[in-house]
């Protein structure tokens, strides 16, 4: 079983998005290309769910088809799904603070960030080696 870690952030300005960044400890998933380079675990997701290279802010920046993601304030649980291998791919607990949960509240969506790191901050990393991908997400809070 593959654990996936959720880990809140806001964008900053006037129109604050909320974003999660999802990592998981194991990056690869025993496939390998023909040089023999391992494959990223969620390549195939990554995939079939639409998501968009991070640079591609059109690519990403409308709501994703077969997405959905719901967020329960009194447990702070979120669970997101998506279409074809993104089914089911995150329930848990976010650990949102405020700031977060008011921006999810305004904008009603929730920006999804994935890339081949096992934590967040190794994200700009990702992203200049062309790495990272991001998804824009309806969001109902209850």
């Amino acid at each position: 079983m593959i654990t996936m870690y959720a880990w809140p952030s806001t964008a900053d300005g006037p129109d604050a998005l909320p974003m999660v960044h999802f990592t998981t400890e194991q990056q690869e998933g025993g496939e390998v290309t023909a040089e023999g380079t391992p494959v990223w675990l969620f390549d195939t997701a990554i995939r079939e769910g639409g998501w968009a290279s991070f640079t591609d802010f059109e690519g990403w920046s409308v709501p994703a088809a077969g997405w959905q993601a719901f967020y329960r304030r009194e447990d702070d649980l979120l669970a997101v799904t998506g279409p074809g291998a993104c089914e089911g791919w995150y329930q848990g607990h976010l650990g949102a603070d405020a700031e977060w949960v008011e921006a999810a509240d305004a904008q009603q969506s929730v920006v999804l960030l994935a890339a081949p790191v096992q934590h967040p901050s190794l994200y700009a990393y990702a992203v200049e080696a062309g790495a990272a991908f991001a998804l824009l997400v309806p969001l109902a809070l209850v």
